[in-house]
């Protein structure tokens, strides 16, 4: 009996804010209209990303706001398949190139632009494939002064950010892996959050440095690095007469909560939870502006239309919300 394929998938929709030097009145949503209005033909649409491969503008359309769907993929690149037969000792796991004329897809992102309320859903593909893109188009239209700082920004709830405020920060907490933690780059005149996991797994490797089977830290270690940064509530009460004891920890720990906000989600980071001086956790996927939503697949990927209407309904509730006001 055929396993029956879903019908229906859950994914997370995001929200973005499109920014960049000397905005002024120009959106993001008429710059790429204009654009698509230039590159008219999917080939004026296709970008070289590196490794060989390519993102393209395979669809889009403009009604009340701007759709867009990236499509991410290797040209020429052959899949893997694998043997139906259940009752063989083995399976043969061969590659199956596409049919002529085409290329297997390894995902895409949908979008909906209004202004420069950004709602997107990565499906197969990385967020970063819908930004490259909106950069790659920007550059292909004489607009390299906009591309030069071009983001797309992540918001947080205003809600969650106002906890925060009110009652204070008392403890940190950051969660990654020893692999990636390893990898992680500490831009020294950007210092970054993810500095401290950097620092933690350089010690480790130095620790182990003299050891052949360790020096190295590999992908399959799995082994997790966890960073608590906190407020020594039973030092401060053997203090209590010192008016400015613990002032500045205090402080650090409110701006290192504030660095965490302003860079989660980027390069993948968001393994954190933030507890307020009243004991309330916000863990990273509180803090986000996102939702889940069931979506018409196709295949692996999405329904287009499916998923433009769902981008759509999720960015009025937003609206009605006031979350654009933030």
């Amino acid at each position: 009996m055929a396993v029956k394929k879903p019908e229906f998938r859950n994914k997370k929709f995001y929200y973005r804010r499109a920014k960049w030097e000397g905005q002024g009145s120009q959106t993001l949503q008429k710059l790429l209209e204009d654009a698509h209005l230039i590159l008219d033909t999917v080939g004026k649409r296709t970008f070289e990303v590196g490794s060989g491969g390519e993102i393209r503008g395979a669809d889009y359309k403009s009604n009340n706001g701007f759709y867009l769907q990236v499509a991410s993929y290797v040209p020429g690149e052959a899949t893997s398949i694998i043997d139906k037969d259940k009752a063989a000792k083995f399976s043969s796991v061969t590659a199956q190139n596409a049919p002529q004329g085409k290329d297997y897809l390894d995902g895409d992102v949908f979008a909906y632009i209004e202004g420069n309320n950004v709602i997107l859903c990565p499906s197969g593909a990385r967020e970063s494939a819908l930004e490259r893109y909106i950069w790659e188009v920007l550059r292909a239209c004489d607009e390299k002064d906009i591309a030069k700082s071009f983001e797309l920004d992540k918001v947080a709830k205003a809600s969650k950010l106002k906890m925060i405020k009110d009652e204070g920060v008392k403890e940190v907490d950051l969660d990654t892996s020893l692999y990636d933690a390893s990898l992680m780059h500490l831009d020294k005149s950007k210092p970054k959050v993810s500095g401290i996991y950097k620092v933690v797994a350089d010690q480790i490797g130095a620790i182990f440095s003299k050891d052949k089977s360790l020096s190295q830290i590999h992908e399959k270690e799995n082994l997790n690095i966890k960073v608590s940064i906190k407020f020594d509530g039973r030092e401060a009460r053997k203090h209590l007469k010192e008016s400015d004891f613990g002032v500045s920890g205090k402080k650090r720990l409110e701006k290192t909560a504030e660095q965490i906000i302003s860079e989660f989600e980027k390069d993948g980071e968001d393994g954190f939870v933030i507890v307020t001086g009243a004991n309330n956790r916000i863990s990273s996927d509180e803090i986000r502006v996102s939702d889940s939503f069931r979506v018409k697949a196709l295949g692996k990927s999405l329904s287009k239309d499916s998923a433009w209407s769902r981008l759509k309904e999720y960015h009025d509730r937003l609206n009605s919300d006031g979350v654009f006001k933030q």
